[in-house]
Parts: C-alpha cells; structure tokens; sequence
C-alpha cells in the first residue's frame, strides 16, 4: 500500500509528497496493468450542473467516490444552490433538479467562486439576464485573474450590467436585467467566453451569436443541443435561440466521462517510466483528444477503443503502449493548435525536455492569466531542473535532449494544481529525492493525483504526508 491518505475531506488540507529516486533499492513493485479510473471531466461537470439547472428534469450523476469530485466543482455546487436550486450529494451519486430558465431565487449572499475561474465565467453569462443582483468573490488566485473583456463584451454587444472592480478584476455585481440580441465576436478563442455568451443568449428578446478567431472546446454547445436547444453551429460561429425548450424528461441520468486533461498526466508517467497503462471511461470529445496527436506524432503507440457517445459526448479507453515505444521527435504544435492543448501545455512542456530538438510554444499569451501565469512558472521551474528554454512573451522554446537528466530537488508550483502535477512527472526521471509542499492543490481537477500515480510508477516511490 503506497504511503498515503484515505479519505478526502470537502476543503484543502495539507499534503506534503515526496518522489522518490528509481534506484535499485527502491526498485517498483508495478500492479498488474489494469484500467484507471479517472476523475470526471470538471469542464463537463460544470456545464452539466450549469445547464441541467436550465431544465425542468431530476439529473442523477453517478460518481465513483465524493472524494474524487474537482474541488471547483464544488464551488459550482454550492453556487447554484445559493440560486435556488436543489442539489443532493451521496457516497454515489449527486442528484440536481432543475428549476428552468426562470427559476433561479436572488442569492441571500455574495457567491464565492474559491478558485474556479470556469465557475466564476459561466455564472456571469447566466446571472447577466436574471432579475435580481448577485455578486461574485473567489480566492486570491481567481481575483488575480482579468474579468474586463468578457464584462465588457456582455455590456456593449448584450446590454448587460456588470460592473468590476477598477482593476477588471473581482468581485464582480451583476445588475441582472433584461438583454437584448446581438452578435459577439470574441477577441481570442475561450470556450469559458463562447459559453458566458452562449447562456446570457438564453436570456435575450432575440437571437445571440458568437464568434471566435479559432476554434475552443465544445462542451457547452454539444450539451446545449443534447438537452435540447435551438442551436446552430457553423464554422467558428454558434448562434442561439432564447426560445430554447430544454429536455423535459422527468428523470434522466448523465454519466460524466474521465478528464482527459488529468489523463495527460499519467500519460506522460507512462512515457517518462515506459510503462503500458489503460485508462477507461475517458472522454474523447474531438476539441480536446490534440494531445493525443500531438504525442503520436512524435512516435508514441496509442490505442483508442470502446468508443461511444451518450449526450453528445463521446467517450472510450486509451491504451499507452509506452514499454514498445516512446516520443522522440519533437512536438509541433500550431498556434491554430493552442486553443485546444491550453491545459495541456505544462506537461507537454516537461515531456518536449525529453525530445532530441527543438519545440516551439507560440500565441499561448492566454497562459499568463490561469491560476499562475503559467508562462513564466514553467519557464521558471523547467530552468531550475536544468532544461534549456528561452522564454517570449507569447510562449518559449525548449531546446529537448534525449538523455536530459533533470536536476532539482524542490517543486514549486505557484498555487496551480497542474504546475504541481507537470513537475511531479519531471520528478520521476532525476537521480535526486523531490519534494512538493501543500499538494494538495492537485485537488482543484484531480484529488487522487498520487495515488494513481503510485500505480504506474511503483507504490515506494510516492510518499504522502
């Protein structure tokens, strides 16, 4: 049994890990290859909770475990039922019923958004035509991060009111009011945007349409449509009708696939150790699997199987063949590439150290508004390993080496849960023992980060404290 915890708790706690040398007296004990479950995709899951509130249906959603729910999912939970609508959470399951697109209540207190800035955006788009106030805080981190463009699209293009703080940052009041029709064309390509537009459109005396410059991840509309919105999709462009009859199923049930984003990371163990590893139930939407791509590409074995679709959302099992193949050439990733790999960027990053050339981040200057500013933290901590990278200001290149042997002993991850699961991995290839301080931040996507890391890489190699 690795050395670790049990059960997760509803808030952060402190956890301390230590990554261990791969030497022979720690040589790993590996389980035998069997499927990992990973947790739910967060970016459905909001939009699921989000959307399924819209509807005048029950949503049973079943979970393997309470403790393996994304701590930002939380704050969409708790969010919503702030707005009026009934959530109940059990061991198994967490059952919303939906109120309608007219029935959330006026908040008795500000809502706080903690750490979550998929929470905080999609609200924003929902409350802006409701009939009542609200104002939104979050934590440091979130307050930190802009607010202005998105505030002042739904302002000028819907007839919104939102107002910010001097900076465009939090909190935020939204004077809910009634919006009117209007076209939006999106100065970068965020699927966090397109959605705020999409659900404040549902709330407009006509019909709204967004446009982005390339094209971003399609949950919100995929789940839209499935549950029953007039929506149309063309190019870049998706335009909705606020004549929307949302499902009217009494009872339904959704199953939300495994995080792809969190499957990036034991993908990369499995390279990093050439280890084989299958990981079920994920989800294989086509705006998010360019990782997987990006990875083939450079000559990793990769099988994808049982695939199927249920709500829009198609989803299957991977199969890394990592102990038959590897990467080694280096990554190219297009700036028309960035907009779907955005989360996928910091452990591609540790994985391009590995690859013989030159791999070349550009138009990723979105990175620098994420719960760090993401450029300059792996610039930053890929330094301190000892990888050669000259940063700009929309990117960076690394200069990858084959035989690289990082060099640090000290994980510093700047509050970002995927600062702290990127350099986990680069831990895993150094001669030195790491150490990574309050990690439990890995909670905000993927609570049991190192516990199933611990299955691919050897249960000695891990210790949780």
């Amino acid at each position: 049994m690795y050395e670790g915890r049990g059960m997760r708790p509803f808030c952060f706690y402190t956890m301390n890990v230590e990554i261990r040398p791969n030497t022979s007296s720690l040589r790993a004990q590996h389980a035998a290859l069997r499927p990992i479950t990973l947790p739910p995709d967060k970016s459905i899951f909001h939009r699921l909770l989000i959307i399924g509130s819209l509807t005048n249906s029950r949503i049973q959603i079943p979970i393997t475990s309470i403790e393996d729910i994304p701590v930002d999912v939380y704050a969409t939970i708790l969010a919503l039922q702030s707005l009026g609508v009934p959530i109940e959470l059990s061991r198994s399951e967490i059952v919303l019923e939906g109120v309608g697109i007219g029935g959330f209540h006026a908040p008795t207190h500000q809502i706080n958004c903690a750490n979550s800035g998929t929470t905080a955006r999609l609200l924003i788009g929902l409350l802006a035509g409701q009939k009542f106030s609200s104002k939104l805080t979050g934590d440091v981190s979130l307050s930190k991060r802009p607010m202005k463009r998105l505030a002042d699209l739904l302002n000028t293009g819907l007839g919104a009111d939102i107002l910010l703080s001097a900076e465009g940052r939090m909190p935020i009041v939204i004077n809910g009011r009634e919006l009117h029709f209007g076209i939006i064309n999106l100065p970068v390509a965020s699927a966090q945007m397109k959605s705020a537009v999409l659900l404040a459109g549902l709330h407009t005396d006509g019909e709204v349409s967004v446009t982005e410059p390339l094209q971003s991840r399609d949950h919100t509309e995929r789940m839209l449509k499935a549950f029953g919105a007039k929506i149309t999709i063309t190019g870049t462009t998706s335009a909705i009708n606020p004549k929307s009859n949302f499902t009217t199923d009494e009872e339904f049930t959704y199953h939300v696939p495994g995080d792809i984003s969190s499957a990036a990371f034991l993908i990369a163990a499995g390279v990093i150790g050439r280890r084989n590893i299958i990981l079920s139930n994920v989800g294989l939407n086509p705006t998010r699997r360019k990782f997987l791509d990006v990875l083939a590409a450079s000559g990793l074995e990769i099988e994808i199987s049982a695939v199927r679709e249920e709500w829009g959302e198609e989803r299957g099992r991977i199969e890394i063949l990592g102990e038959d193949t590897s990467i080694s050439k280096p990554f190219e990733i297009s700036p028309d590439d960035i907009p779907l790999v955005i989360d996928e960027i910091p452990i591609l990053s540790v994985l391009a150290s590995f690859c013989k050339g030159v791999t070349t981040i550009s138009h990723a200057e979105e990175l620098r508004n994420k719960e760090s500013d993401r450029l300059a933290a792996l610039v930053k901590n890929l330094r301190a390993f000892g990888v050669l990278i000259e940063e700009k200001e929309d990117g960076f290149i690394i200069f990858g080496d084959e035989n690289f042997i990082p060099k640090n002993r000290v994980i510093e991850h700047f509050g970002d849960h995927r600062m702290a699961m990127a350099f986990a991995i680069m831990g895993l290839r150094t001669k030195e023992l790491v150490t990574i301080s309050d990690a439990s931040v890995v909670s905000i996507s993927y609570p049991r980060f190192f516990e199933d890391l611990a299955l691919i890489v050897g249960a000695r190699r891990i210790k949780i404290s």
